[in-house]
């Protein structure tokens, strides 16, 4: 997926925060985008992964950090 969070700290939590949910694992942080094992494939579409996984975290996380 891809995010629009800048800090690696922020990308962290990102991460921890989308391993915790049930059927994902987060397996690597490169720049904007991470590479998360998710077993209920809903899209292969970037974007509609980047949606249905990390957005809801995502927002928060911008708040917090920016």
């Amino acid at each position: 997926i891809n995010t629009k969070l800048k800090q690696d700290l922020a990308k962290l939590m990102l991460a921890n925060s989308i391993t915790l949910t049930p059927g994902t694992f987060t397996l690597d942080i490169i720049d904007d985008s991470l590479l998360i094992h998710w077993i209920s494939v809903k899209s292969t579409d970037r974007e509609e992964a980047t949606r249905r996984i990390g957005q809801r975290f995502e927002k928060y996380l911008i708040k917090i950090f920016g």
